[in-house]
């Protein structure tokens, strides 16, 4: 058992009240096992909601359209970073309550008593209700929506990369993909040394110019939709925030913490 548990326990059982019913379904009995504050509790979350909706009203944000990679800008992703920091601590806070209610707790829930599970599931939303709150609190201080919050947590924090289909198997690629572009700056870079053949004719000369000049400008054309410089801009200013971003670092935050507060999630956002 780790201190991860009751958090995973909290979410999967405190979810499940909330969401399949709520604990007026369930009914005061599951109030009494969650110590007298599952409806407390509830009443909490949904403050909580109403302030993310809040958040989102006041600072609005524009996310980039449909397959377009967001444009990270300095002082957005400082306040970003910021705001981060700001949280961390009360995160600190839920992992050593959490740690301490498994340890003080942890061998009655191995019994699958669903009194356990119950007291378990409201320790959990009380711990996880109280660091949501301390997150909005400081998105609140720095004018940022938790929406905004998500969307740079996906460019400052991507998630690891599905593993690449098994050699053999078709890909189906897009021409502005890395690759391709590649290959056309090699059949660029190609032209320059057949120019300096002095056994060109004017013909094959002018012909191999058009060719160049339509390149560059195809070339340019697919990186503009692939979005490469909007990424490379990204890289160099992620960079230069590299030593804070790696401080701030912490992927079970933004399951905790993050992601909650933005239930469509971001598995279908284009990679940074």
């Amino acid at each position: 058992m780790n201190k991860k548990w009751i958090l995973g326990l909290g979410l999967g059982v405190g979810g499940l009240l909330l969401v399949g019913g709520g604990l007026v379904a369930t009914g005061y009995w599951a109030d009494r096992q969650m110590d007298g504050a599952g409806v407390a509790a509830l009443m909490k979350s949904q403050e909580r909601a109403q302030k993310v909706a809040e958040l989102n009203a006041r600072y609005p944000f524009q996310p980039p359209a449909t397959g377009k990679v967001l444009k990270l800008d300095e002082a957005r992703l400082e306040a970003y970073l910021a705001a981060r920091e700001a949280t961390l601590p009360a995160y600190d806070v839920l992992q050593k309550e959490s740690l301490a209610f498994v340890q003080k707790h942890g061998d009655s829930f191995n019994s699958r008593n669903r009194s356990a599970q119950l007291r378990a599931a409201g320790a959990s939303l009380r711990m996880l209700g109280k660091a949501q709150a301390a997150l909005l609190l400081n998105l609140e201080a720095k004018g940022m929506s938790p929406q905004e919050f998500g969307r740079l947590t996906a460019v400052v924090y991507p998630e690891p990369v599905a593993a690449a289909p098994d050699a053999g198997v078709a890909m189906v690629s897009q021409a502005s993909d890395p690759a391709n572009i590649a290959l056309l700056e090699e059949q660029l870079a190609a032209i320059g040394p057949q120019l300096e053949d002095p056994k060109l004719s004017e013909a094959e000369r002018l012909q191999l110019e058009q060719r160049r000049a339509g390149l560059r400008k195809y070339i340019t054309q697919l990186k503009v939709a692939s979005g490469k410089d909007v990424k490379d801009a990204n890289a160099a200013l992620l960079k230069k925030h590299a030593a804070r971003i790696a401080k701030a670092a912490n992927p079970m935050f933004d399951t905790l913490l993050t992601k909650p507060l933005n239930p469509g999630g971001t598995a279908d956002l284009p990679m940074p």
